[in-house]
């Protein structure tokens, strides 16, 4: 198991990740949420897609509930860019992937064929 810190440009990568044309939010919210973000989305944009994720109703209230967490945690690592505390911003970012594979736990099965008979 390696013990090695992701970067925080890792992390927006993480998050990008789930977001993007075939990231697995993406995908099991594709005919009710928001679409792909572009690749190179600033924090903002990724908060503002997680929030409106978040929203779709094909997922799970515990999902939905965590994507709310991750989004407001992206929101407030937003405000944090830049600032002199990257120490904080980066625990932002930390906090918002937490959430989004919390999300993503509660959504566990819903990708899966449904069993046949």
């Amino acid at each position: 198991m390696s013990t090695a810190r992701l970067s925080a440009a890792e992390i927006v990568n993480e998050l990008l990740s789930a977001l993007a044309d075939d990231g697995w939010l993406t995908t099991l919210t594709a005919l009710a949420g928001p679409g792909p973000v572009a690749a190179d989305a600033g924090l903002g944009d990724i908060a503002q897609a997680l929030r409106c994720h978040s929203l779709a109703d094909v997922l799970p209230s515990a999902a939905t509930s965590e994507l709310e967490r991750a989004a407001a945690a992206a929101a407030r690592a937003q405000e944090l860019e830049g600032a002199d505390n990257p120490t904080a911003m980066y625990g932002e970012l930390g906090t918002s992937l937490a959430y989004l594979v919390q999300a993503r736990r509660a959504c566990t099965g819903l990708d899966s064929p449904e069993p046949t008979s």
